[in-house]
């Protein structure tokens, strides 16, 4: 009985075009328009590319730092360095095939060199140029200070400084490429969980015996109403995780949106945020007696307002809520499904991540409850 009605539910939810387009084929859409949208931004700036830079070196210039910019072009592929004179550097520079100029002239000072850098932009690949440059002149001057006061600390000087570097590379809290973008396609596939708002809202009105002739027949019927109310959560569940998938899969794979290399975690973010949208819709549904159509209006808003709330239609909202109002985030299921598939991807660990899971866990545990005691308590004086 329980997987007959079962399928039965889910082959009729699949034939609900309105619900499936929502569901299913808007956030593919949307996911396209915002891939579009960004494409070139998240080429230049999420997807690292070794850095193009001119290098320009006078006869009598210290090779220090020419040797350094070997290092790190040939074992760290940060950068790519081009040799050449300051008119072909300067043109380089101009028609941007490359992101910066290093000039490296005599110094009377020493032999670190006087060492400068020329960029026509303030962007990501300029920074790194511009934290190499600085850490150079740190580290130079520091060892030049050492060999000064104590000549005998240098090599322990030069140990520290290897620990420090160590320490760097191996703190980094993620290998997977973030920016403000794909933000955005965090607060879509949240969107696309919390569409189920709908079908949510579809169980409690059948079990609404004023707004549907079909909860009619369920409540003059010798069936419990937990016994038929299961198998339709179940499927529209089903259902909207499958559609969720769906649109994952399709940014991950089909437009190379960066969300990370943790694939089973972000299936079961995603099947917990179906899970919230079907009750919240569910919950929406069972409070009082108003018409169906007013109850799928506050669906939809709901809805989009939790979107927003996560950053969908504006950048950083999370982050401004974050420190304005951080409550917001904190029962805002469309926040919470954000900042765990954000946690996924910048933390090493799974604390934050399981913060959220609970959140959610707790907040679809209560739209549940309450949705059942509401229709559960419901009384008909005749129908």
């Amino acid at each position: 009985m329980f997987f007959r009605l079962y399928l039965y539910s889910i082959r009729q939810t699949t034939r609900q075009k309105l619900i499936m387009f929502w569901s299913l084929i808007f956030p593919v859409i949307l996911g396209t328009l915002f891939r579009i949208a960004f494409g070139e931004f998240i080429n230049e700036e999420v997807v690292f590319h070794q850095i193009p830079v001119a290098y320009v070196a006078e006869e009598s210039a210290s090779q220090i730092f020419a040797e350094m910019l070997k290092f790190l072009e040939e074992d760290n592929k940060l950068v790519k360095v081009i040799e050449t004179d300051e008119a072909n550097a300067q043109k380089l520079l101009k028609e941007e095939k490359v992101e910066g100029i290093y000039y490296n002239k005599a110094s009377e000072i020493g032999d670190g060199g006087n060492i400068s850098l020329t960029v026509t932009k303030d962007e990501m690949s300029q920074s790194i140029l511009s934290s190499v440059l600085e850490q150079y002149q740190r580290v130079f001057h520091t060892m030049q200070n050492i060999g000064r006061k104590n000549p005998a600390g240098i090599k322990e000087a030069v140990q520290v400084m290897e620990q420090e570097y160590q320490y760097l590379k191996e703190g980094a809290i993620s290998d997977t490429p973030q920016n403000a973008m794909t933000d955005y396609f965090y607060a879509l596939i949240a969107m696309n969980c919390l569409m189920g708002v709908s079908m949510g809202m579809q169980i409690a009105v059948g079990f609404k015996a004023n707004l549907s002739d079909l909860a009619a027949r369920r409540v003059v019927s010798g069936t419990g109403q937990f016994g038929m109310m299961m198998p339709d959560l179940l499927a529209k569940i089903t259902i909207q995780f499958l559609c969720t998938v769906f649109a994952v899969c399709y940014l991950m794979f089909a437009l190379k949106i960066p969300l990370g290399d943790k694939f089973g975690f972000v299936l079961l973010t995603t099947l917990v945020g179906s899970i919230v949208g079907i009750f919240m819709g569910f919950f929406i549904g069972a409070v009082g007696t108003y018409r169906e159509s007013l109850k799928e209006g506050i669906c939809i808003c709901s809805m989009m307002l939790s979107s927003f709330l996560a950053g969908l239609m504006v950048g950083n909202m999370y982050r401004f809520l974050e420190n304005h109002v951080p409550i917001v985030n904190r029962i805002n299921p469309a926040s919470l499904i954000v900042k765990a598939l954000y946690s996924l991807n910048i933390y090493e660990g799974y604390e934050r991540y399981t913060q959220c899971m609970i959140s959610l866990i707790v907040l679809a545990a209560v739209l549940g409850a309450g949705a059942f005691a509401m229709i559960r308590r419901e009384r008909y004086a005749s129908i």
